[in-house]
This record gives C-alpha cells, sequence and structure tokens, in this order.
C-alpha cells in the first residue's frame, strides 16, 4: 500500500478531459474497469470536467475567489509525494484531490442553478461517455433491474448481442440522469442515458422515422450519438466508433426497451 501508484493524478485528469495520450488512457481505463477505486477515482475525474464544460457563461465574482482560493491551498499539499496524496485510506478509497473536489462543490451551484433550465445535450452526451461508477445491473424478464421515471433500461444480450457493464446516476440541473454502458461483440462501447424531466433541446443530424418514433442522428464530444423520446423524457445513445446503422438498431429495438 505504501508502494508509489502505477499512475499520477495528473494522468487521471487528462484521461477525463480527453488529452492523455490515447495508448496510456486505454491502459489507464482498463486499470480502472478491474480497480473499484481507481474506477470511482476516475470517474469524479470525469464529473469535475463536464461540469467544467457545463459552465458556458462567465462565473461570478464570488464564485472565482472561492475557485481561486481553494487552488492556492491545494498548493502546498500538492508538493507533498505523489503516493502519500494517492495512498488509499480505510474506507474511503482514493482521496480525490484538492482542485477538482473544489470545482465539484463550487461549480455544481453555477451548473444546475441559476441561469441553467435543463440539462443540455451536450452535457448528457458526456455522461454517456464517462465511466460507470456501479456494476451492471441484474437482468429481470426483458429488461434491466434499473429504471428511471418507470423507464426500465433494455436487456440487449439475447436480441442484438450487447451487454450490460455499467451504470451512473447523476444530477444536472436538477434533472436526474441515469446511465447504462453497452459493449458489443465487437469490443465497441455505448452509453444509455435517460433525462427525467421535460424533454431536452436537440437539433441538427438527421432525423430518421422508424414506427412512428422520431429519431435524430447526430454528433457531438467526437461521438455519434442518436436522441428520441420515451414517454416523453429524452433518450440517448451515444459511442465513439459506433455506426449509424448500429446506433438506430439500438434504439429500436423494441422501442429502445420500451
Amino acid at each position: 500500500m505504501d508502494n508509489p501508484l502505477p499512475f499520477s493524478e495528473a494522468e487521471l485528469a487528462r484521461v477525463a478531459d480527453g488529452s492523455l495520450d490515447p495508448e496510456r488512457a486505454a491502459q489507464l481505463r482498463r486499470q480502472a474497469e478491474g480497480d473499484p477505486e481507481l474506477g470511482a477515482a476516475l470517474a469524479e475525474q470525469e464529473q469535475a470536467v463536464a461540469l467544467m464544460r457545463a459552465a458556458d457563461g462567465p462565473a461570478p465574482d464570488r464564485l472565482r475567489a472561492a475557485v481561486a482560493a481553494q487552488l492556492q491551498a491545494a498548493e502546498r499539499p500538492a508538493r507533498r509525494p505523489l503516493a502519500a496524496r494517492l495512498r488509499p485510506r480505510r474506507g474511503l478509497g482514493f482521496a480525490l484531490p484538492a482542485v477538482a473536489a473544489a470545482i465539484i462543490a463550487l461549480l455544481v451551484v453555477l451548473v444546475s442553478g441559476a441561469g441553467t433550465p435543463a440539462p443540455t445535450l451536450a452535457q448528457t452526451v458526456r455522461l454517456t461517455l464517462a465511466a460507470a461508477v456501479s456494476p451492471a445491473p441484474a437482468e429481470r424478464y426483458a429488461h434491466l433491474d434499473v429504471s428511471v421515471a418507470g423507464i426500465p433500461f433494455p436487456y440487449w444480450s439475447q436480441t442484438v448481442g450487447w451487454h450490460a457493464t455499467g451504470v451512473r446516476a447523476d444530477t444536472v440541473a436538477g434533472r436526474r440522469i441515469v446511465t447504462v454502458f453497452y459493449r458489443g461483440r465487437n469490443r465497441r462501447r455505448v452509453g444509455y442515458a435517460i433525462v427525467t424531466g421535460d424533454p431536452i433541446a436537440t437539433s441538427g443530424g438527421r432525423v430518421v422515422t422508424r414506427a412512428g418514433v422520431r429519431y435524430r442522428l447526430a454528433r457531438a464530444s467526437g461521438a455519434l450519438l442518436i436522441t428520441w423520446l420515451r414517454r416523453g423524457h429524452t433518450c440517448v445513445i451515444a459511442g465513439r466508433g459506433v455506426t449509424a446503422p448500429t446506433l438506430l438498431a439500438l434504439a429500436t429495438d423494441g422501442a429502445g426497451g420500451a
């Protein structure tokens, strides 16, 4: 436990924001899949990045001052050895770096408070590309044992050959967003998010109608995505390296789990 860890908090942050070398990022993500503590630390970094990117407008002066104070306070402990700062503590897992914790605590006020009436499509897509924080839910009949607003997530193993690998739940702009992650036979990965409340704004891309349901195919955050409504709630499936026919097949399989 006292040995230096094979990664740095800077690398975790760069994995989260997509700036790390792809080969090294893939290596760390594989480690995170098998290490719940590392996975949780990476998820926290990704949440911080999502919140930072979601803050489109200028931050209030008080928020800027508070962030600056937290950054200055973080400089002193940041000089301690890496192993000491990231050493797992009993019952707590990895200690979140002070800078990321400050950003999450302070920006959540800006992002989910005044001036943001609903999550944006870009914010939702980023969650579909983030890391899972809980194991895959169990199967229950034709659905998984997880739902949001009474809407279940589909069980795709027997129909289109995509297996659930994990799940996460987030709150953005006061809305609950639940995301289930699936992996196909070709090892491609997608996230399927359901946003509670009224439909969120979508635009651009290409609209395809199947069985009376309008599906919109578009791109965001370097990923291909498809959006549609189930019981008045916005559903989003997104992934990198997947094709439009694949996303359409997933979304329309049993009406996306309906």
